[in-house]
């Protein structure tokens, strides 16, 4: 079994190098936006080109082939509806956000594969590695 992943491994690793073209996407750091809620409407909350603006939360990911490894740098925004533009909020646009138009701010609105997932990916496949290099016992 142990060969049988070991071989799975090295052939994924050499099928990579053969494609020099081909790369390994890395995220170091990458700047995202997720959006978080829909804000009820209000003239308040448009954008300069008169658009609704939604809340968001931006943040840094670090991680390797889509799988996010650490998260770092997150807080909330007010975000445009393609999340390419971003504006920051102030402590007074956080109070008028959470008493006047009653929208939550949690302190990490990311699901669970963002926050924890990636990070249990890696632990396993570093637990398949140190695994496959412990020596077997064998009776003779």
């Amino acid at each position: 079994m142990k060969s049988i992943i070991t071989l799975v491994f090295a052939l994924f690793l050499t099928i990579n190098y053969a494609e020099a073209k081909a790369r390994i996407p890395v995220c170091i750091p990458c700047e995202k936006i997720s959006k978080v809620q829909d804000i009820p409407t209000s003239e308040n909350v448009k954008d300069e080109f008169g658009k609704d603006l939604h809340l968001g939360y931006f943040y840094k990911e670090y991680g390797i082939v889509f799988v996010p490894a650490w998260i770092s740098d997150g807080r909330y925004v007010l975000t445009n509806e393609a999340q390419d533009t971003y504006y920051d909020l102030t402590d007074e646009d956080k109070t008028y956000l959470q008493e006047q138009l009653k929208v939550e701010l949690s302190k990490n609105p990311l699901s669970f594969w963002k926050k924890i997932g990636g990070k249990l990916v890696y632990l396993v496949l570093i637990g398949l590695l140190v695994w496959g290099n412990i020596p077997s016992k064998e009776n003779d």
